[in-house]
């Protein structure tokens, strides 16, 4: 193949992806730009130009596999042939390869950021940051390890308790706003037992994952419920049965006070219990002291619906932000609503 079309092929690879750059930047913009989730959607349709959303790397596939060829072959005539210059021929086909290979990391952070903006704006939830009714220059660290020493819901793992994730959103409960921080919680227990020597030895290792919310602007009620726990974790050792014999096989009530228990627990309350635990399994922790409510279980509220697709075109990207939908919080933020209200 002559050295010109060489250099043209690669001048026309080098354009595509090129476009392909202008393109990512521009959706960079849009997503920065968008006020609601509708502004993301219009802002890729029309485009106008090449949608192409992938990088061409034909020719950098070719040079790699043709270099490797090439030392290969190089070796097998080396007796004909100065092996040094087949060598350094297979070497630089591999290091232009490596010049001109693009890698997809660009086009997956776009596409990460714009779903995160998306339900940003279609749910307002921001992503690693906390309500906004806790001071600006807390750290999040700082706020986090606060929240979890409110709630003896965040040491089940004996080696590592850590939340991964959190969104921070505000919900209308048709009297007042409250602030709520949704979060990933993680959690690794180690199992070990002592070998012949009296030294542990470890059997197996055990993670956890479970998604939660605290909910702020709550009243101090000072119970817990929950449908996977007959006992729980103190201050909150004292039970409460109902007068429904059915209700207390599903639901299990506790506080830390039976005095309390008794002037806080009424018919409504039950009855609100049951009918968010028929939908969930968890524990629901009304702080004694703190004004906020902490739920945690297995469903996972971060889960994002969306359809099967290689996203390889702007069409495909508009296709697939558009069907993006998080039902497991939609149907909690219900129920939850119908539980503090």
């Amino acid at each position: 193949m002559p050295i010109e079309t060489v250099e043209r092929l690669l001048h026309i690879r080098t354009k595509k992806n090129q476009h392909v750059m202008r393109n990512i930047a521009r959706l960079w913009e849009i997503g920065q730009q968008a006020q609601s989730a509708q502004d993301i959607l219009d802002g890729l349709h029309p485009w106008g130009e090449s949608k192409d959303l992938f990088f061409y790397n034909v020719i950098p596939r070719f040079l790699f596999i043709s270099g490797i060829g090439i030392i290969i072959f190089g070796w097998v005539i080396h007796h004909y042939f100065p092996y040094p210059l087949t060598f350094l021929a297979g070497c630089l086909c591999c290091f232009v390869a490596y010049l001109i290979y693009e890698e997809s990391d660009p086009i997956d952070e776009v596409i990460d950021f714009l779903e995160q903006r998306i339900m940003l704006l279609r749910y307002d939830l921001h992503f690693n940051k906390t309500p906004n009714h806790i001071s600006a220059t807390s750290n999040s660290m700082l706020v986090m390890s606060r929240l979890k020493q409110n709630f003896p819901l965040f040491s089940q793992g004996n080696v590592s308790n850590e939340i991964e994730r959190f969104a921070s959103t505000t919900w209308f409960d048709g009297e007042q706003e409250h602030h709520v921080m949704l979060f990933h919680y993680h959690y690794v227990d180690e199992f070990s037992l002592p070998n012949t020597q009296g030294e542990k030895q470890k059997i197996t290792e055990l993670h956890k994952d479970q998604w939660g919310a605290f909910i702020f602007q709550m009243p101090a009620l000072g119970f817990a419920a929950s449908n996977k726990h007959d006992e729980f974790i103190p201050p909150y050792t004292q039970t409460w049965k109902t007068a429904d014999i059915m209700v207390n096989q599903n639901l299990h009530i506790f506080g830390y006070d039976q005095h309390q228990l008794a002037r806080t627990i009424s018919p409504s309350i039950t009855l609100k219990l049951s009918d968010f635990f028929q939908q969930y399994s968890g524990d629901v922790v009304y702080h004694y002291e703190e004004n906020m409510l902490c739920y945690i279980g297995d469903q996972n509220l971060f889960r994002i619906m969306r359809r099967k697709q290689k996203i390889q075109d702007i069409s495909a990207l508009r296709g697939h932000l558009r069907t993006l939908t998080m039902p497991e919080y939609e149907k909690f933020k219900q129920c939850m609503l119908n539980l503090i209200t």
